[in-house]
């Protein structure tokens, strides 16, 4: 369990003596942490790519261009776990402040190999962020499912969905077993909130349905709903949230 005392409490604990003052790093350790998260499909990196939170997780960055407008994204450091620009792990890279996060670890997992004229191979990435003031670490997640899975149009695709979405649930269920709050974001292509252990789906705020562009949150981190911003010259909106853990 996370343990979300308040500064104020904590003054009200060391003024009436139940805590003494002389435990800096335990008060550090106390503190409640925010971060800001988003996500957003680039339109393969035609769309401006804007700082739109603390961490952002980004689909379709498969171009050139993409990676250009990425690496000119100021304030930001990137984890792109392909060696080579173009390498399909690298779509969905993800970016965080620098001065406000070290990041501590990350991975990638392919979800399914590539297929010609039918999708490049999928993968999950994500990455461990310790933040610089309180110490905290929070573990994000971001990825990419197949798609025309569920239009009616290419259901031979479900099998492939599936799968993504069974490798998507263990990452999970690995980063919470090692007591880390996870925040989970990618572009599902599926309208329908998924059931992933340990998590919530985030509904967000004047949008009736689900959108396929998803943010889960681990249960039990203080969270408001997602925020719909601008396309930013994507054909996907972008999402954002608060978290507090």
């Amino acid at each position: 369990m996370f343990e979300l005392l308040s500064s104020a409490l904590l003054g009200l604990l060391v003024s009436l003596g139940i805590m003494p003052a002389s435990q800096p790093e335990r008060l550090e350790a106390l503190a409640v942490t925010t971060t800001t998260v988003a996500t957003h499909n680039t339109l393969h990196g035609s769309a401006n790519l804007r700082p739109l939170a603390d961490v952002i997780g980004w689909q379709e960055v498969d171009t050139d261009e993409g990676h250009t407008k990425l690496g000119a994204l100021e304030s930001y450091d990137h984890f792109r776990p392909g060696a080579e620009r173009l390498h399909p792990s690298n779509s969905i890279a993800i970016s965080w402040r620098r001065n406000k996060y070290d990041r501590t670890g990350g991975g990638s997992r392919l979800t399914h190999p590539g297929e010609a004229n039918v999708t490049p191979a999928r993968f999950v990435n994500w990455v461990v962020l310790k933040n610089k003031e309180t110490g905290a670490k929070l573990a994000f997640i971001n990825t990419h499912y197949i798609s025309g899975a569920w239009n009616g149009e290419h259901p031979e695709r479900q099998e492939r969905w599936r799968t993504h979405n069974a490798v998507v649930r263990e990452v999970v269920a690995d980063l919470r077993s090692r007591d880390l709050p996870v925040v989970l974001v990618g572009d599902f292509n599926r309208p329908l909130a998924q059931d992933i252990p340990g998590m919530n789906h985030l509904n967000t705020a004047g949008v009736d349905g689900v959108p396929i562009d998803q943010l889960y949150v681990t249960i039990g981190i203080g969270t408001g709903p997602a925020e719909r911003l601008e396309k930013y010259g994507s054909d996907h909106f972008a999402y954002t949230a608060t978290v507090r853990y």
